[in-house]
Formats: structure tokens, C-alpha cells, sequence
């Protein structure tokens, strides 16, 4: 049986197995709001459509982390806290996921561009490193070229976009993922879908599977589905492909060595690491790095090594444009400044005269301060953006 045939089949079983529940409500979850996520969850409304969110950390830098398909915010509860300690960290439902509004909306790469700029443009935020998973990485890249003055780097973590589809590939993959192959899934077929995005699903990765699970018995359940079926739809009808080389900003590309939906493995199929190494060769100054014993979700299995390459990373990047340095400075200043002093006495009838020092201020992190790196971490793209990129796989 040819993987098509293999697709197919599994597809009509996943249906069959679904059939007898439907989306029948389960009593687990009356709403995506009862999601606990372990931080507080934000929102704000961006054009009629309320985005879920969290904002924590400070630093220099702004990582905004942008999930993939199907799933949600807490896909990087193993990232947060390592990436906070060092920058300010916004991670989001992007609209159609999570707690986020589900409109019925185009979900188009261009839409979630929109969208996740207006979020930043309501929190004040300029020049982010925008940090993306999978359908979460192309989105990243759409932003970055449609964008390039507003996006200070690119964390790109197993991102769909670097392979192309045929017409006929596109259309069939389009029509096997609709509505109902969410919608329908059994208990059996979740959690199978969820083992394929690792080498090996770590235990502390099973509420991934407790809450897809749960999500059938909310209200919005309907609506979760069409916005998966319409995000595969909009990854198809905006390939980024043939455009990496128009990609300015400084960009960190990371693989599990063991991804095994990247490239497809029913249209495709063949080595990640040789598909990776070819493409990311191609964004100008690009460094990969490849991950062992990780699949699809490198970020999540192999947090230590990839939160310390991303720390890194982003160490190398030029410092910030004045006026955004400006305000992270001043944020920070008043968080950590003393107390004002009591006003000064008035001077003495002989004119002499005293003055209060200013605090000091505090201790920043440096963008750019020198760190010695570990063996097999990448160090990000040299000073020129230009030249082949380089390619880093950490030993097993």
C-alpha cells in the first residue's frame, strides 16, 4: 500500500472510529476559557476579535511565541520560564485556538499576520523576535516579509513553509483535512496524532492529549475545527518557499532529528535534516540547528538545549533601536529604582546650595554580551547577514 492509500485508510478509520461519539459534548470542558493554562491569561481585542494571551518576564528583547496547528498556548510551558529570565515573553492563542475568539474567518497566513500585529501594536511592543512552531513558523515568516522593518529576528521551531506542494497535492491535502477528520477523531486516533509529533512523548506532555480530549464538550468546539481545517488551507494558499531569500531578519532555524511530519510523510516522506539543511541555506546568514532524539516538537522535548540556543541566539542581535530601548530601559528603572529621596532643604541665606543624587540605574541585560557557548549550540548569524548558513547538530 503506497502512503496515500496508507493516508486514506487511516483517515476513513479515524472517521469510522469517531462516528459513534460525533461531537457529541463531553462533560470535561463547557468552554476553551476553562483551559487552565498555570499563568494568567490576558486578553485584548484586536478588531473585533478578542486574543488570548500571556506577558511575562522583562528584558531587553521581546519574544512573541506563535504556535502551530491545532494547538495552543501552553505548547511552550517547557520555554516560558527559561525564556523569561532573560526577555519579556508574550505567547498567544492565535485566533481560531485556545481561549482566543473562533470567527468564522479566512485563516490565512496574511490573517494571522494581521492579527498578531495588532496584538503587538496594543501592547506597545517594536522590533519583536518573533519565535514560531510549526504552521506558527511560516506565520512568522509571512510577517517578516510582508513586514521586514519590524521584526528584529526570526526563531523558527520545525516550521511548516520549506517544502512546496504540486496543485493536486495541495487540493487533495486540502479536502482530507476537513472539518470533520477534528471534529470526528476518537480518543484512540488524538492521541495517536499527538505521539506523532515526538521522538518519544514525554509523560509530562500528556495534558496535550487530557485537553484535545476535553475540547470536545466546549461550546466553540464546532468553530476550533473549521479554524484547523481553514489554517491547512491557508498554509497551502500562502508558501513562503520560493521567497526565503528575500528574508532580512536575522533567523535561528531548529529540527528534531526525528521529525516525522516534516517533510510530509505521505506526499513526501525523505530525510528532515537534508530538507532542512537545503532550505534554510537559502535565508540569507540562516543558522540551523538539529536537535537529537526530538520529533516534531524539538522545543518541547529538548527544552534545556533549545531555550539555551535561543537565549544565545538572541544575545547576537544588534541592540535595539533607540526608542524601544528607551522604554524598556524606563520600565525597567522604575521597577528597580529606590525610593525618592526627601526633598532637598532650601538653600541657606549665604547661596550655598544642595542637590540629590540620582539613582543609579539598574543593571540591564546586554543584547549583546559575550557568553561562552556549549558544545553544540549555535551562536546564531554572524555579523553579516549574508553567506551560507550554518548548520550545528547537537550529539546525542
Amino acid at each position: 500500500m503506497d502512503p496515500i492509500d496508507r493516508f486514506i485508510a487511516s483517515l476513513a478509520l479515524t472517521l469510522a472510529l469517531g462516528a459513534a461519539g460525533g461531537c457529541k459534548a463531553s462533560p470535561k470542558l463547557a468552554s476553551f476559557s476553562d483551559l487552565d493554562y498555570g499563568l494568567p491569561v490576558e486578553t485584548v481585542d484586536v478588531e473585533g476579535t478578542t486574543l488570548a494571551y500571556i506577558d511575562v518576564g522583562e528584558g531587553p528583547r521581546t519574544l512573541v511565541l506563535i504556535h502551530g496547528l491545532g494547538s495552543y498556548m501552553p505548547a511552550w510551558r517547557n520555554n516560558v520560564a527559561a525564556l523569561s529570565e532573560h526577555a519579556r515573553v508574550i505567547a498567544l492563542d492565535l485566533p481560531g485556538y485556545g481561549q482566543s475568539d473562533k470567527p468564522l474567518a479566512p485563516y490565512s497566513m496574511r490573517y494571522f499576520v494581521a492579527k498578531i500585529r495588532g496584538l503587538l501594536d496594543a501592547l506597545d511592543v517594536e522590533n519583536p523576535v518573533l519565535v514560531g512552531h510549526s504552521m506558527g513558523g511560516q506565520i512568522a515568516m509571512t510577517y517578516a516579509l510582508q513586514h521586514p522593518q519590524e521584526v528584529a529576528g526570526l526563531v523558527l521551531a520545525s516550521p511548516a513553509g520549506l517544502e512546496t506542494f504540486a496543485d493536486g497535492e495541495a487540493k487533495w491535502l486540502a479536502n482530507a483535512v476537513t472539518p470533520e477528520f477534528t471534529c470526528l477523531a476518537s480518543d484512540e486516533s488524538i492521541y495517536v496524532r499527538h505521539m506523532g509529533n515526538f521522538h518519544a512523548m514525554p509523560k509530562d506532555a500528556a495534558f496535550m492529549v487530557d485537553d484535545r480530549i476535553a475540547m470536545r464538550g466546549a461550546a466553540e468546539f464546532g468553530d476550533y475545527c473549521v479554524a484547523v481545517s481553514r489554517s491547512v488551507a491557508g498554509m497551502l494558499d500562502g508558501p513562503v518557499q520560493e521567497r526565503l531569500g528575500e528574508i532580512t531578519a536575522p533567523t535561528l532555524v531548529s529540527f528534531g532529528k526525528f521529525d516525522n511530519l516534516i517533510p510530509n510523510p505521505f506526499l513526501h516522506g525523505g530525510s528532515t535534516v537534508r530538507l532542512a539543511k537545503r532550505e534554510v541555506a537559502r535565508i540569507p546568514g540562516a543558522s540551523l540547528l538539529v536537535l537529537p532524539k526530538a520529533g516534531h516538537m524539538a522545543h518541547y522535548e529538548q527544552a534545556q538545549a533549545w531555550n539555551d540556543a535561543v537565549l544565545r541566539f538572541v544575545r547576537t542581535l544588534p541592540s535595539p533601536p533607540a526608542s524601544e530601548a528607551a522604554n524598556v530601559e524606563a520600565a525597567l528603572l522604575r521597577e528597580s529604582a529606590p525610593a525618592r529621596p526627601a526633598p532637598a532643604p532650601e538653600p541657606e541665606p549665604d547661596g550655598s546650595n544642595t542637590s540629590a543624587e540620582s539613582p543609579a540605574p539598574g543593571d540591564l541585560d546586554e543584547p549583546n554580551g559575550a557568553e561562552t557557548p556549549s558544545p553544540g549550540v549555535p551562536l546564531g548569524p554572524p555579523e553579516s547577514t549574508k553567506g551560507p548558513a550554518e548548520t550545528q547538530e547537537v550529539p546525542d
